[in-house]
């Protein structure tokens, strides 16, 4: 476009079409072509030991009590939105269950755990559930249509704030945020200490984790596998963790490990996929399509009875179904306290995504049967 700079193009094509959609679709394209082999000892291994500890890593900077700073109609928001994509996925899947294959509620769980979370939580819920290659491809494709095509649907209701107020019986959102959530978007010089401290904690949880995790396999249920009940294992502890100040403050540096950790796993992931994998898109599209109608549908609902402005409105649902790149734009469009805001609320959503994914998929196997 015209006025844009090389580098601000650059910026748009990584906005539209996030990292994690390049890390993935990248490589499958290139297996596709026999460019890269579809086997290879080294991808199970990334799967099954980086992939925890970058998860640990990642959410060493979770921070819970940060929540309690941004009222309580933003975190209603989040809660309803929530509801709606995790119970909206179940309902999907049962009406579209003869068109889709028959480890369908894998998908849906992990459609809920990304859209609740992110894709830090899909990946997670693919180790978790075991979801084969056939159900996880067509799930990314998904993910960055329907979740991105909402993200602008959510920009242009801007436009109908005014009307959608009054039937929401609300007033105007950017007057009811607390003004003191504003820190996380500061941007502070990493310190190659406390990556290493990072690190090493991430792997002590780790390796703590694979210790107990032959025991809670015995448990059976959704989650059977080693590497599974490693993932979930490491989520609870390292959430339980972060409560503590000096943890979370390892947060930024482990983040910088911690998102090239994730990318690698991603690309080795698509490395093992195929597109022919895609020919079942239109089923999913269609899944995912009705996931995020029925979560509108909720939070139109859940607004009204609590009386929730659009824009707290929007910015929780785009932290649901985006993630914390995208919430602090789209609340910014609405009113720039709503950007931390929406950070924060993404973040929350890193933390329960696993958990609501898996209640999902719980849900789906059930209807689906």
């Amino acid at each position: 476009m015209r006025g844009q700079t090389p580098q601000s193009r650059f910026q748009a094509v990584f906005r539209w079409l996030p990292l994690p959609l390049w890390c993935y679709g990248v490589p499958m394209l290139l297996r596709t072509l026999g460019w890269l082999p579809g086997e290879h000892a080294s991808y199970a291994w990334i799967t099954a030991s980086l992939f925890p500890v970058a998860l640990a890593l990642l959410l060493l900077g979770v921070d819970l009590p940060a929540l309690s700073r941004i009222g309580l109609k933003a975190l209603a928001a989040m809660g309803v939105g929530a509801a709606g994509i995790v119970l909206g996925g179940p309902i999907m899947g049962w009406a579209l269950h003869a068109q889709l294959p028959r480890e369908a509620w894998q998908g849906v769980g992990t459609l809920a755990a990304t859209w609740t979370g992110g894709s830090l939580n899909m990946v997670a819920l693919r180790s978790i559930l075991n979801v084969p290659d056939q159900v996880f491809a067509p799930l990314v494709v998904v993910d960055a249509l329907v979740a991105y095509s909402w993200m602008a649907c959510l920009m242009a209701c801007k436009g109908l704030e005014a009307p959608l107020d009054r039937w929401l019986r609300a007033s105007a959102g950017g007057e009811q945020v607390p003004c003191s959530v504003t820190s996380h978007t500061e941007r502070v010089r990493l310190s190659r200490r406390r990556m290493v401290w990072a690190g090493l904690l991430a792997i002590g949880v780790v390796a703590g984790c694979r210790l107990l995790a032959p025991t809670a396999s015995g448990l059976g249920g959704l989650v059977a596998s080693r590497t599974g009940w490693t993932v979930l294992l490491v989520t609870t502890v390292v959430l339980l963790l972060s409560f503590a100040p000096a943890v979370r403050g390892l947060g930024r540096e482990g983040g910088a490990i911690g998102y090239p950790c994730l990318y690698l796993v991603l690309a080795s992931l698509g490395a093992q996929a195929s597109l022919a994998a895609l020919a079942a898109t239109p089923s999913w599209l269609l899944l995912g399509a009705g996931m995020v109608l029925l979560h509108a549908l909720f939070l139109l609902i859940g607004g009204r009875c609590l009386r929730v402005p659009l824009a707290v409105l929007a910015t929780a649902s785009q932290a649901n179904v985006g993630g914390v790149v995208s919430a602090p734009l789209v609340g910014a469009v609405y009113h720039q306290r709503l950007a931390p805001v929406g950070l924060i609320l993404a973040i929350a959503g890193n933390a329960v995504g696993t958990y609501l994914g898996l209640a999902g998929a719980t849900l789906a196997r059930w209807l689906m049967k």
